[in-house]
């Protein structure tokens, strides 16, 4: 009777080993993070270094290692891609509907957009120059304070307005980290004053859009959308694949976009003219890809080509 009992736990345990991760995927909430406009810099600032973008990078970390967690995140080269590709500027980023515009060719329900107002890192004290680097009693108050908007790529609503505000203080005998040059990646400028601000108020900003995320409709009923990356007369490839929830079995349409509609006083796409040419279903995921099978051609004007965007049915 023991072991019967044991074996069902067991069971039991694997059953929610298995289905656990899966469940937890399907409900993640697809999101981009744009690069933040940067209006902290001023004239004691200098080198080489890209704050909005590196602060938008931060956030990314921040939100995927929430616990629940909430989203899944589009990588940083997809996002650059996309904006030189449609043109759009620094301007573009921090209005909501050309954000919206962007998250819709992206394939994602929602899109961050923000501003960082304070990036601020204040020594006092005495240093001794050696190899290059100060090094000497010093107190170092660094503060980061960012803004961030959360928009919903269907209707342009700014859905969550958050900030987050982080602060260090600190005195001790210390090695300068050389400011000419920020990395944001470092190991070394996380264990900054500077570095540790920046991830408070990151944090901050992840746990409040997270929170406020819920209000809205489930994640699980928006479709998985991507591009085609490879086409042949048999197979085809895109660009989605494990990390944006795709699954062995989904079938997609794949859309032939024949024209894009553009606002004639701004110059943004607000609409396509599309025609759906095929019918596609996944046979192999990895990470970043998924390889599909042809099922049904439904268009004999256009190939099925590198670019055509594909929907989940």
């Amino acid at each position: 009777m023991y072991k019967k009992g044991l074996l069902v736990l067991l069971s039991f345990l694997v059953w929610i080993f298995l289905i656990g991760p899966v469940s937890g995927q399907e409900n993640l909430y697809r999101v981009a993070v744009l690069p933040f406009d940067d209006g902290s810099i001023d004239e004691h600032w200098w080198g080489d270094y890209d704050i909005g973008t590196g602060v938008a990078d931060v956030l990314v970390t921040s939100m995927l290692n929430l616990s629940p967690k909430r989203f899944r995140l589009i990588e940083r080269e997809q996002i650059d891609r996309v904006l030189e590709e449609q043109g759009f500027g620094a301007s573009d980023r921090v209005d909501s509907r050309s954000a919206a515009a962007i998250g819709k060719i992206l394939g994602v329900q929602f899109i961050v957009i923000g501003k960082v107002t304070e990036f601020s890192n204040k020594t006092t004290g005495g240093s001794l120059s050696l190899g290059g680097k100060g090094l000497g009693l010093k107190t170092t108050t660094s503060r980061v304070v960012i803004d961030a908007r959360m928009v919903s790529t269907d209707t342009a609503e700014i859905v969550a307005a958050v900030g987050g505000k982080g602060e260090k203080k600190q005195s001790n005998i210390s090695v300068d980290y050389d400011w000419h040059h920020i990395d944001f990646n470092s190991d070394e400028f996380r264990a900054t004053n500077l570095g540790i601000a920046l991830r408070d108020a990151a944090d901050q900003v992840a746990k409040q859009l997270g929170e406020k995320v819920l209000a809205f409709t489930p994640a699980a009923s928006a479709k998985i959308t991507g591009v085609v990356a490879y086409a042949s007369d048999t197979r085809v490839i895109l660009n989605v694949g494990v990390n944006d929830g795709v699954k062995v079995g989904m079938v997609f349409n794949v859309l032939h976009i024949i024209d894009e509609v553009r606002d004639p006083e701004t110059g943004e796409i607000i609409d396509e003219i599309s025609e759906t040419i095929a019918e596609i279903k996944v046979t192999e995921v990895k990470e970043r890809s998924a390889t599909c099978s042809i099922q049904k051609r439904l268009s004999n004007e256009f190939p099925i080509a590198v670019s055509d965007k594909v929907v989940q049915k």
